[in-house]
């Protein structure tokens, strides 16, 4: 009314104004042209048809009042309540007179348009939207139709272009620029949009989450009660089915609609599933397994009986359980395995013994007793059993760890086979289970195949005491040199399996594992043992037996069924479960109470009578005669099977799927077939997919309960097809009846699948009935009976259902019965062993048995009169470049054309294969043999010439050696070596030599004396230490060595970096003075003197290689040498007033742990492990410990083996960062920030990595970069800058593992390597890369890198393509990688790893 007013006033000062203009100025002619008049009268009687005059607004409103009283007509114009002009009064007849007049003018004028209008072409009417038609469509919202949007979130959006060239002669042309629009974006946003009540339409979708049910779109329309259209369903939908028999689907991407016509009602759906469905059964609050297990597969290198004797009365003592016959009881125990992990504490040196104890020993110069006695002391082990024990405890050295080694050898006692000589550690009662009585051993972890048991224990029987082996306290320190003697044991495991030596009955192969986690327990236990008939599938009973054991169950006859559940001697058909003799719970193990349940005991059993020619069809006994993998190949003896139930011993309510993110509402219980409710019954945890059960009835009855649930798929690349058509027809109130029909497909990624991969294409059909009526007079006639009320109504409810399956497969397998799958594709089926790498593993060679006679394998320097020079190495491939700036034998360009030294390529070994920048040069080994240069430690200076080499060089040898992680050889399926090798003899004289592989158990004592050397054991001025002499040198007298590395102090090196025989130059000549002195050639005495062992080091780089010329082959010839090999040089000059500071240094280094060393000076830790070498010759402007990085300059060399790379965000590893697989497909494929944060320890292993980098004022330009993992190979190439902390890299990885199944088992072994085989696949169904191998640039700055894939071209992947990638949820988090091997020891004062040698 404020604004109205306003408007009044201002018209009436207008009013005013123009009267009083107009009565001034009476007689003036309007200046308009066109005037402009007002109405006086009211709008009846006055009106015009001006188009310019004023026309009354909205506001004003016009309206004709009847008044019956005096019979007129009132016509007003009205603002608000007030008039706008004044109001006029007409009578009855004036009012009709003028209402008649505009009739009879509206209708003339009708009919005057009539003419026009049909004379006029027709027109199209325009489209007229009535609001009834959206109201019955969509609904309405209230009273009227409302569109309702309300959208959350963000939506974040990178763009920009990247472009680049490398003007890197090494890469091709194509290659060297590259370019394109890069795009980053993240979106988190969710939104719900209704039109009407009807239509919805929420949407969530967060592109950092990878959780499935964090992304929903879903467009649901409902109609009302008497439409046909119930609802529509598109986008993430569920399926839920009335059926029994045919289950429900929750996770479905799809749409799915119901309808009604009439009493019918039709629901289908059509979609993709994300989930599987899996089921879990329980019973009384605990959950339920079945197992079933191959009886060939016992658990091998875990369990052993304590000598022979127990072995003998094994059978024996579980006849009759649960009472044991056996009189023996053992008191106390040791164990001693192998020390593996670098334990300090409850570690020693031992010797394993087979004979010690035994009273029929197995060599026969021992025995004692005699032999067939009765006499049951004559059979009892005792140290006293036989001679071996007292021999060597009478003989002082037999203490000795120096010497230990050759007495035993003196007796006539072979390595691995009588004996064990070993580092040790005990282990505590928590790590193992011995029965007492029965005499056996069970360890909580299998040993290694090269891993040695030892034991010490004490027992009574009658009453009386017997030892076998010692024990530690009772063996105490050496009080003249402070090192702990050795300890005699009864060995029970040697380093190799010999079935031919008595310790091979001493291991248990009648004890299986259940395969199951945790404990099992007495509660439910089933278990049975069937036997697997040709053509007749599995059978309690054997096919033919004798009359003694006819009709009795495979349980029955081998003694695991003589008790019932009350430990009654009464076989009541089911397990006896003896706790600590049939079973050890704990570990979940089953023990048989014959030591051979399916060889001789058995035949014994069931066979016993009959012609052996019948039994032998039946009975294994290859199973205990011959190794494990060798038994499993007898596959027509290999028929017995054991199979049963577990329940676990999680128990109480709770069940838990093994699965998280379970999809909501997928969970259905049943208990003994009754479906049980949400929230009443149970309660369901989705995201950490556990079930709990509250209803403590269930609990109590210990009625079956079956879980099934469906559980999404973390990834796969097979598409599954979801189908569903459901008819209900509700013929009454009461009665209704339905059909089902489910399809559900799957599409295989690749044609070729492996057997147990087939892609199904299965259809159920089902119908079912579901009557319920009310009966109120059975309600009533029970209300009748006495003392009996009801308190609900009666019903009658009768439910039925049948349904079929017709399994089928997909098509792209093959059409009807022509489907083909594999059995064995043979893809990775050869496996390799690179005994290249890590080139570190390889160490100077011991001297071979058919090299020195028996005087000369203890003590004496004779051990190694035959050795000549042998060098082994790679070549740096800057040597071999002649391009390079730093290759000091550029020039020469005959040595660089030697085939001995020179490049080899790939395609001349294989010219058919396909390669890259980064496999164009082979990385080879070469060895380099010199027959008439005295090796290391060869002391024969008489037989050398005027010129010092050796005379007779035919009878000369030279070697290396390395440990082999794969020592089972047969279970691995190893057959043969293969390698390439060039002509030795292209540029020699020579015309004929031997090359000779040796496998098996090698001697590590390169200096034969028995005694563990390891150089940072040595003493220095600042850290004494107690040390032996021997003929070779000095030895530590402690040998445990506590860390890897020298000391930090510089000073100290020089006494610890002196070679295998602890001697410095000076010491070894005054040491070999006694052999040198009878040299007559003085010349040749001088040039021994300056290396008398000569083992003394010689860089590749050393300047005086520079000086003389020398050529690659030359530079290599002492790089193996061990006195010096870890020296740091350098020098720095001061700031004068003409020159700045300026600073260099040399390293040439062997490392034991990279890790630690870095470690050492550094906070952060980007390696762990990693055993090799370092090479560097650096300079640069500045102090020595704070460098202008800008100025740096020079060339790096690493060889590392054995690690692994870390994730670390410190500025000093964020480079090693990068190069971790992790951060590179976190970056490239995925973009997953944060899935690996809670795995910084779990970094990328590695077997060997070879890098060498050329610096120039600040850039490392990577000369060659090889990284070799265990399926895959990564190779680099580029500059980093290390001035600014940027990177321009390009990086190769090389899957070497199948393009199908395979990678996925890849994936569950290693998930980064598997990873980036399944991208390596997705790359080749686009046709990016056919090789299998995946290539990146690398780029920007370390904090925040950027990761390109590239095509097969060298071209970033199109961004389409690269966000397919992206969707794919491939990441899984791995486990922690096992211990690499080696001490894991903190080093308390050192600084660069050493060398060892036995």
């Amino acid at each position: 009314m404020k604004s109205l007013r306003k408007i009044l006033t201002f018209s009436c000062i207008l009013t005013l104004s123009i009267q009083g203009f107009a009565q001034a100025k009476q007689n003036e002619k309007d200046s308009v042209k066109y005037p402009i008049k007002d109405r006086r009268g009211d709008f009846l009687n006055q009106s015009s048809n001006n188009p310019f005059d004023i026309r009354d607004t909205s506001l004003v409103k016009k309206r004709v009042d009847y008044d019956p009283s005096t019979k007129t007509y009132q016509v007003g114009e009205y603002v608000g309540n007030k008039f706008l002009r004044n109001p006029n009064t007409l009578t009855f007849d004036e009012f009709w007179k003028i209402k008649t007049r505009k009739d009879e003018q509206a209708y003339f004028q009708q009919r005057a348009n009539s003419l026009v209008v049909l004379n006029r072409r027709v027109t199209r009417p325009k489209v007229k939207v009535f609001d009834s038609y959206f109201d019955r469509l969509f609904g309405k919202t209230g009273s009227d139709l409302k569109v309702d949007i309300k959208p959350v979130g963000e939506i974040n959006i990178k763009a920009g272009y990247q472009g680049q060239r490398v003007d890197n002669p090494t890469l091709p042309e194509r290659a060297r620029s590259n370019g394109g629009f890069d795009f980053d974006a993240n979106t988190n946003f969710s939104m719900n949009a209704s039109i009407g009540d009807k239509l919805k339409f929420p949407i969530n979708l967060n592109t950092l989450s990878n959780l499935g049910f964090d992304n929903q779109i879903k467009l649901s329309y409902k109609g009302k009660k008497d439409e046909i259209v119930k609802s529509i369903e598109a986008g993430n939908i569920n399926y839920v089915s009335r059926s029994v028999l045919i289950p429900s689907t929750q996770n479905l991407f799809g749409v799915k609609t119901q309808l009604q016509f009439g009493k019918l009602f039709i629901t289908a759906a059509i979609a993709n599933q994300k989930s599987q469905r899996q089921s879990m059964a329980m019973s009384g609050g605990a959950s339920t397994q079945r197992f079933q297990k191959r009886l060939d597969d016992y658990e091998e290198n875990r369990h052993f009986l304590l000598s022979q004797y127990f072995r003998n009365t094994f059978n024996s003592s579980m006849a009759n359980l649960p009472l044991i016959n056996s009189q023996a009881q053992i008191k106390r125990i040791e164990v001693w395995v192998t020390n593996r992990n670098g334990q300090t504490t409850n570690a020693r040196d031992v010797v394993g013994l087979m004979d010690i104890g035994e009273p029929a020993p197995h060599k026969s110069n021992y025995r004692t007793r005699p032999i067939g006695s009765n006499n049951i002391n004559d059979q009892l082990p005792d140290n006293s059993a036989n001679a071996l024990y007292s021999k060597l405890i009478n003989n002082s050295n037999a203490r000795n760890p120096a010497s230990v080694s050759s007495v035993l050898t003196m007796e006539g006692m072979r390595s691995a086979e009588d004996y064990e000589r070993t580092f040790a550690r005990k282990l505590t009662e928590n790590e193992y289970f011995f029965n007492p009585q029965i005499g056996f051993l069970s360890l909580n972890i299998p040993l290694q195949p090269d891993e040695v048991l030892g034991v010490a224990f004490q027992y009574a029987y009658n009453g009386k005491i017997f030892q076998v082996g010692e024990f530690s306290e009772n063996i105490a320190l050496d009080q003249n040199k402070g090192v702990q003697q050795i300890l005699f044991l009864k060995l029970l495991k040697a380093t190799t399996q010999r079935t031919d030596l008595p310790i091979w009955d001493l291991m248990m192969k009648n004890v299986y594992s259940l395969d199951l986690f945790g404990q099992i327990q007495q509660q439910d236990f089933q278990l049975n043992i069937l036997y697997e008939e040709p053509s007749a599938g599995l059978k309690r009973y054997m096919p033919v037996t004798n009359k003694a054991s006819e009709g009795k169950s495979l349980i029955k006859l081998l003694n695991l069924d003589r008790l019932n559940n009350r430990n009654d001697p009464q076989p009541d058909g089911v397990f006896d479960f003896v706790e600590g003799y049939t079973v050890i719970s704990r570990m979940g193990r089953i023990v048989f109470p014959y030591l051979e349940p399916f060889g001789k005991d058995l035949q014994e059993v069931a066979f016993k009578g009959l012609d052996t020619n019948i039994s032998k069809k039946y009975i294994y006994p290859q199973l205990y005669r011959n190794i494990k993998a060798e038994a499993q190949t007898y596959a027509n003896l290999n028929r017995f099977v054991m199979e049963g139930q577990v329940r676990g011993s999680s128990g109480g309510a709770e069940i838990s799927l093994n699965a998280f993110n379970v999809p909501p509402g997928s969970v259905s219980v049943r208990a003994g077939g009754q479906i049980l409710k949400e929230g009443l019954d149970y309660m369901v945890d989705y995201g950490s997919g556990t079930v709990r059960i509250i209803n403590p009835g269930i609990l109590s009855s210990n009625i079956p309960v079956n879980v099934s649930f469906e559980n999404n798929i973390g990834f796969g690349f097979q598409e599954r097809g979801f189908r569903a058509l459901r008819l209900d027809y509700v013929a009454s109130k009461n009665f209704n009846f339905g059909f089902s029909s489910t399809r559900l497909t799957e599409r295989p990624f690749f044609t070729k699948t492996n057997f147990g991969s087939d892609p199904i294409k299965n259809s159920m059909y089902g119908v079912d009935f579901n009557y319920k009526a009310e009966l109120p007079g059975l309600t009533r006639a029970l209300n009748k009976l006495p003392f009996y009320s009801t308190k609900a109504q009666s019903y009658l409810t009768a439910y039925g259902e049948a349904a079929f399956l017709k399994p089928d497969h997909a098509q792209q397998i093959g059409r009807g019965a022509n489907g083909l799958i594999y059995l064995d594709d043979f893809e990775a089926a050869r496996t390799n062993i690179d005994l290249r790498f890590p080139f570190t593993a390889w160490a100077l060679a011991s001297t071979p048995m058919d090299r020195f006679t028996l005087d000369a394998v203890s003590d004496s320097v004779n051990y190694n009169f035959s050795r000549s020079r042998l060098a082994w190495y790679t070549i740096e491939p800057t040597l071999q470049d002649k391009n390079s700036g730093n290759n000091p034998v550029a020039d020469n360009l005959a040595d660089l054309s030697d085939p001995r030294v020179r490049q080899v390529f790939t395609n001349e070994l294989f010219p058919q294969k396909t390669t890259n920048i980064t496999d164009v040069q082979l990385p080879t080994f070469d060895i380099s043999y010199y027959p008439k240069e005295r090796g290391p430690y060869n002391y024969d200076y008489k037989n050398l010439d005027a010129n010092g080499k050796l005379n007779n060089p035919a009878a000369k040898w030279g070697g290396i050696m390395r440990s082999l992680d794969q020592t089972d050889f047969e279970t691995n399926i190893i057959e043969y070596v293969e390698f390439w090798v060039q002509d030795p003899f292209i540029k020699s004289p020579a015309t004929k030599g031997k090359l000779i592989l040796n496998l098996g158990n090698v001697s590590e004592d390169i200096l034969r004396d028995g005694r563990r050397f390891y150089e940072n054991g040595m003493p220095t001025p600042q850290i004494p230490a107690s040390i032996d002499s021997s003929t070779w040198g000095y030895v530590p007298v402690n040998p445990i060595q506590v860390t890897n590395a020298f000391s930090n102090n510089p000073e100290d090196r020089k006494y610890q970096d002196v070679g295998y025989d602890g001697m410095n130059d000076t010491e070894e000549a005054n040491k070999r003075a006694y052999l040198i002195n009878k040299i007559p050639n003085a010349s040749l005495a001088q040039q021994i003197l300056k290396d008398p062992s000569a083992d003394n080091y010689v860089w590749y780089r050393d300047p005086s290689y520079d000086a003389t010329k020398t050529g690659i082959l030359g530079r290599y010839k002492y790089f193996n040498n061990p006195q010096g090999n870890s020296t740091i040089k350098g020098q720095w000059s001061a700031r004068t007033q003409n020159a700045a500071e300026q600073s260099s240094i040399s390293v040439d280094m062997n490392i034991k742990d990279a890790g630690q060393i870095i470690t050492h000076w550094s906070n952060a830790k980007p390696v762990e492990g990693g055993e090799g070498t370092l090479n560097a010759s650096l300079s640069w402007s500045g102090p020595l410990f704070l460098p202008a990085y800008d100025s740096l300059a020079g060339d790096v060399s690493i060889n590392l083996a054995k690690g692994r790379l870390l994730e670390v965000n410190t500025d000093g590893a964020k480079l090693l960062d990068v190069l971790s697989l992790q951060s590179l497909f976190r970056f490239a494929t995925l973009d997953l920030k944060g899935s690996l944060g809670n795995i910084v320890t779990k970094g990328t292993p590695f077997n060997s990595i070879d890098a060498t980098f050329d610096i120039d004022a600040g850039v490392a330009q990577t000369k060659q970069f090889n990284m070799v993992l265990d399926q895959a190979r990564v190779a680099m190439n580029g500059q980093i800058n290390i001035p600014k902390q940027t990177q321009d890299l390009r990086v190769t990885i090389f899957p070497t593992i199948d393009a199908t199944a395979g990678s996925l088992a890849a994936f569950a072994i290693n998930p980064i390597v598997g990873l980036g085989a399944l991208v390596g696949q997705y790359l080749i169904t686009n046709q990016i890369n056919r090789n299998l191998q995946s290539d990146y640039l690398v780029q920007g700055s370390w904090e925040d890198p950027e990761v390109i894939p590239l095509d097969q071209k060298g071209q970033p992947i199109d961004s389409k393509t690269l966000d397919t990638i992206r969707s794919k949820d491939l990441l899984k988090e791995q486990s922690k990688p096992e211990n690499l091997g080696g001490p894991q020891s903190n080093p308390n004062n050192s600084s660069a790893p050493n060398k060892t040698a036995n």
